[in-house]
């Protein structure tokens, strides 16, 4: 199957491939979750991964794979898997397809390459994290590997509360969804109540964009801040 120009640049690269198998398939609203086993990527002798890592999935479609890109979580380091949490936007794309039809047994190609650039925050810092329900779990992710004397608010763009969230103690605003004004007065009174050590930003592309901007002009350093658009608005992804 043919991969366009991505799959020929990461080929050139060099860049490891990996096979990810499916090993279970359940809803769980919003998402579709989805169990993979791949020893030599998440076995006990593979090397660490950082939190929020995402993996460079290659999606069969007819007589092509589209490269889609999704976080691992909940990484089992003695099963060899990890999960992968689905959500679907509107025009779907190969891979929301592909997490509807798929099945246990079912085996898909990954790579990593970006997708570990993960800066962790340091013991006692103030953390700001803004998200919504596609980058949701690896949000999470962050959260719960932040040493335990960090300070936390999450910001969530969510119209309800299928979305995880961490499981250790953290401040928590929720903002509408599709309400930019909402969600930009929320990030200012974060901001507002102290300025964040370290930020994560993680939301639609043009709200990344805005957003980002935002935490930078409060004085928040330009190394501190982690920014990831994780979809576009009205672009089926992947293709």
């Amino acid at each position: 199957m043919g991969r366009g120009v991505q799959g020929a640049v990461l080929r050139m690269l060099r860049v490891p491939e990996y096979r990810l198998m499916v090993t279970r398939v359940t809803t769980a609203d919003p998402y579709t979750d989805i169990t993979v086993v791949c020893p030599p990527l998440l076995g006990e002798g593979a090397e660490p991964l950082p939190p929020t890592v995402w993996v460079r999935m290659w999606i069969p479609e007819g007589m092509r794979e589209h490269q889609r890109a999704y976080t691992l979580t909940d990484v089992n380091r003695k099963t060899a898997s990890a999960h992968i949490l689905v959500f679907p936007h509107e025009p779907n794309g190969p891979a929301s397809r592909w997490a509807l039809t798929t099945v246990p047994g079912d085996e898909v190609s990954a790579q990593i390459m970006g997708g570990t650039r993960y800066r962790t925050p340091e013991p006692g810092q103030r953390m700001l994290l803004v998200g919504d329900p596609a980058s949701a779990p690896a949000m999470v992710e962050a959260v719960n590997a932040a040493d335990a004397t960090c300070r936390i608010v999450v910001v969530l763009q969510s119209g309800d509360d299928s979305p995880p969230l961490p499981g250790r103690e953290h401040r928590l605003i929720r903002v509408p969804p599709e309400d930019p004004a909402a969600l930009t007065d929320a990030v200012q009174e974060a901001l507002g109540r102290a300025r964040p050590d370290w930020a994560w930003v993680a939301l639609e592309s043009a709200a990344t964009k805005s957003i980002r901007r935002l935490v930078g002009s409060a004085g928040v350093p330009r190394r501190a801040i982690q920014a990831q658009a994780y979809w576009i608005r009205g672009r089926a992804m992947g293709t």
